[in-house]
């Protein structure tokens, strides 16, 4: 029974964390800012620092949504002191919101180089999971992550055996590639037959096609530079490739 209210607590906990999002300091209180505020904010930071003032029109173009939605955000912001508005007036930051919003836009860089330099994570894949990120991760999880991407720009060497273990995890043999699918020779195993198949034509860094594969996986053809080669299954399994 203990157990059970140990985990309903957890779930609670959780579930505060969620809805909370995020809090700003001020004047020792906390204030309340969901995720959509947020975004709002960075646009009203991303506006203001282009044209010295932000205003609704553009604001609501750039999010794609309608005006009286902007302008419902924008009445929220101004309660907190966050930004200054007058009806039918231009928006700007007041000093709290600009420094609320630097630490957002900070926060947000950060998670975004953890996700491409330290974790290679492809660009518009890390912007998409960036978004998501940026609003519930706790703070030691974040002062973490810095403290990760901050050890690999101090020691390259180790984030280069990173990224030759993440390698490693997409190398696979010739053998093991589908019919119609495409990949770059990486390197080709220690073998009595290295030479033989380096003679063909397959070196690190050609291209090589699986054409047809026989019904029991023995041999299969391929094309590279040009030209049809057929491989018996065990020489295809000493060529390493990526995809």
């Amino acid at each position: 029974m203990f157990t059970l209210w140990i985990y309903q607590a957890q779930i609670k906990t959780a579930a505060l964390h969620a809805a909370q999002k995020f809090y700003a300091k001020k004047g020792g209180k906390m204030t309340y800012l969901s995720e959509t505020q947020e975004d709002y904010l960075l646009d009203i930071l991303e506006q203001t620092a282009k044209h010295t003032v932000a205003r609704i029109k553009d604001i609501a173009n750039s999010r794609s949504v309608s005006l009286p939605t902007v302008v419902s955000a924008i009445k929220t912001l101004a309660e907190k002191n966050i930004i200054n508005h007058e009806k039918y007036g231009y928006i700007t930051l007041t000093d709290y919101g600009f420094e609320l919003a630097k630490n957002l836009l900070e926060r947000k860089k950060n998670i975004l180089k953890f996700l491409t330099f330290t974790l290679g994570v492809p660009q518009d894949r890390a912007i998409a999971d960036a978004h998501k990120l940026e609003h519930d991760l706790s703070k030691e999880t974040y002062e973490s992550l810095i403290k990760i991407t901050s050890f690999f720009e101090t020691y390259p060497n180790i984030k280069e055996q990173f990224e030759n273990f993440q390698k490693k995890g997409a190398y696979m043999k010739l053998n093991e590639i589908n019919i119609g699918e495409t990949a770059k020779i990486v390197k080709i195993e220690n073998s009595p037959i290295k030479s033989k198949l380096l003679s063909m034509g397959t070196t690190p860094g050609t291209v090589i096609k699986v054409e047809k594969v026989a019904p029991l996986g023995d041999p299969i053809e391929v094309t590279l530079l040009g030209y049809h080669l057929t491989l018996r299954k065990d020489e295809a399994e000493k060529i390493i490739v990526e995809r």
